[in-house]
């Protein structure tokens, strides 16, 4: 029996299935006290190796998305941010939004959680098997301008267009030129055709975009594709950071 374990062993290595071989023989002891029968045992170690390379491609596609945390809806303190429909984020939880190619839009104040729930739901589709990809609107707009230098461009463009989810975060931070808001609605209208849905967020109000990327004609034509059926969340709530700022201002005085 040593030798049919072994050569079972080598096999299941030989077609590439780590866990498999590393779990099948404690899964035989396992089987014999259980009184499983062979399709039973076969069936606990598929499964075993499923979960392995499950978890291992969400782990690859987690660290290709460059997420700059992990988030969870459930994370959320909606009471801090009365503004935000809870019950709308749960739907966007379903990802139907990804089904139905909804961008999604948060506009407020910086510190007060847009990113915090773009991220989160970002990552749940990664988790369902999407591809995500996380930017901010300065860095990508950078990396265009770089690889348009290089003559790279249209390999760099697939790193925001292929993606099912991209997330652009800090629209309209820092001032973004003509060139660049040209590559900006290149990424846009990229994904408004294919019906990937972009997530973004801002602090700056829709119409003050035209003095962001520096032509009110380019902004108009950004926001008119990724505005069409979005969904939008406008915070009217505090910044949680300065919430923490206070209340460790306020410990110190104690």
């Amino acid at each position: 029996m040593t030798g049919v374990y072994e050569q079972l062993k080598a096999d299941l290595d030989y077609l590439q299935w780590p866990r498999a071989a590393e779990c099948f023989p404690a899964l035989a002891d396992e089987a014999k006290e259980a009184g499983w029968t062979h399709v039973e045992y076969l069936g606990k170690v598929v499964a075993e190796q499923a979960a392995a390379t499950q978890n291992r491609r969400l782990a690859a596609r987690l660290r290709y998305a460059r997420f700059p945390f992990r988030r969870t809806i459930t994370d959320f303190d909606f009471s801090f941010q009365p503004s935000i429909d809870k019950k709308l984020v749960e739907d966007l939880a379903t990802l139907r939004f990804i089904e139905e190619r909804r961008p999604i839009v948060w506009l407020g104040q910086p510190g007060c959680g847009k990113t915090h729930l773009a991220v989160a739901l970002a990552i749940l589709a990664v988790e369902a098997g999407y591809r995500g990809y996380f930017t901010t609107g300065a860095d990508m707009v950078r990396q265009l301008l770089l690889a348009q230098r290089d003559g790279n461009l249209l390999h760099k463009l697939r790193t925001y267009t292929a993606p099912t989810v991209l997330v652009i975060d800090d629209v309209g931070l820092l001032p973004v030129g003509a060139e660049g808001a040209g590559l900006f609605f290149n990424v846009i209208n990229a994904r408004y055709e294919n019906g990937h849905p972009t997530l973004a967020t801002t602090n700056r109000g829709l119409p003050a975009w035209g003095e962001v990327f520096g032509d009110a004609v380019v902004a108009s034509a950004i926001l008119d594709r990724l505005m069409h059926r979005a969904v939008v969340f406008n915070i009217k709530g505090p910044s949680w950071r300065m919430r923490e700022h206070q209340a460790l201002a306020e410990a110190v005085k104690a």
